[in-house]
């Protein structure tokens, strides 16, 4: 945990080790890691998955696998009982995921174009749909990550869930949205600067699922939706998979790939970012009765 606290941002570190603290230690802590064998781990990982919880199940699977790894590595003991269990577990629930197929994106834009809730949200679900990073890294956007002048979004290592910075290029209409978002919130910290009191910041991640809720996607679209949506789309349209995986800030599953592969692909993630805006103007377009009109920012009501 010391070792990888050096390399996650410190909620994802807390959130590790209250899963060890809750999942793992009260079946296997107290016994001699030599003495652990495969039977146990698997009881571990079957004990999470029969409480429902899958996505943490494959999470504690792979953590335990680490921390064999790194314990067979300084000589603490002979083998990982958890370097191969691929079989164990289902595929994950994506429930907390929840995503609409891409056939029903025009839909959705129409009703993020017709929310008449808190504009300040309104402009981070859109800007979401446009940039498709994660949520929290999105509603903790800061006005001195924004570099207006050569259209990009620089979110430093902190914010990221791999503790990596992160390059987003900035569409013309990613652009507008947060010109006019700089009349609201320009003078505060965050961009998505948040009125609800001297303690919140920022708009929270349960701003937005309300707001998706509110717009009758309850149980079927999330934040992450977004990420999944762009992905399917533009895989479809035959963008370069590593171009696509690097502006999703995801790591190479394959580790020694990923230590050779340091391309950025900084042009071409810049140009998809802009046909990806594009295309949703389009499809908004072809989903609306009205003649013309931009995937921008618009005060409500």
């Amino acid at each position: 945990m010391e070792l990888k606290g050096e390399q996650l941002n410190k909620k994802y570190h807390k959130q590790s080790l209250v899963r060890f603290e809750k999942h793992v230690f009260p079946l296997i802590g107290d016994l001699p890691i030599e003495e652990i064998t495969i039977p146990d781990v698997v009881g571990v990982v079957e004990a999470v998955a029969k409480g429902g919880t899958i996505v943490t199940a494959k999470w504690v699977k792979q953590a335990i696998s680490q921390v064999f790894r790194y314990a067979s590595q300084r000589g603490l003991c002979k083998f990982n009982p958890a370097a191969d269990m691929r079989d164990l577990l289902p595929p994950a629930d994506q429930k907390h995921h929840a995503c609409i197929p891409p056939s029903e994106l025009p839909e959705l834009l129409k009703a993020i174009e017709a929310y008449e809730g808190d504009s300040i949200t309104k402009a981070a679900i859109k800007l979401m749909a446009l940039t498709f990073v994660r949520t929290n890294e999105l509603i903790a956007a800061k006005w001195e990550e924004i570099n207006f002048d050569r259209a990009e979004w620089n979110i430093p290592k902190e914010r990221m869930k791999m503790r990596r910075s992160h390059f987003v290029p900035l569409s013309k209409q990613a652009l507008e949205i947060l010109k006019a978002l700089y009349q609201f919130t320009g003078s505060k910290e965050h961009v998505f600067h948040s009125q609800r009191g001297k303690k919140a910041k920022h708009i929270s991640n349960g701003a937005v699922l309300m707001a998706l809720r509110r717009m009758g996607y309850q149980g079927r679209m999330t934040g992450h939706g977004f990420r999944s949506l762009a992905s399917t789309i533009l895989n479809e349209k035959k963008f370069v998979p590593d171009v696509i995986e690097r502006q999703l800030a995801h790591q190479d599953d394959d580790k020694i790939r990923s230590a050779y592969n340091r391309a950025e692909y900084r042009l071409e993630r810049v140009k998809m970012m802009q046909e990806w805006a594009d295309f949703l103007d389009t499809t908004y377009k072809g989903a609306s009765n009205i003649i013309s009109g931009k995937f921008s920012l618009s005060r409500t009501k």
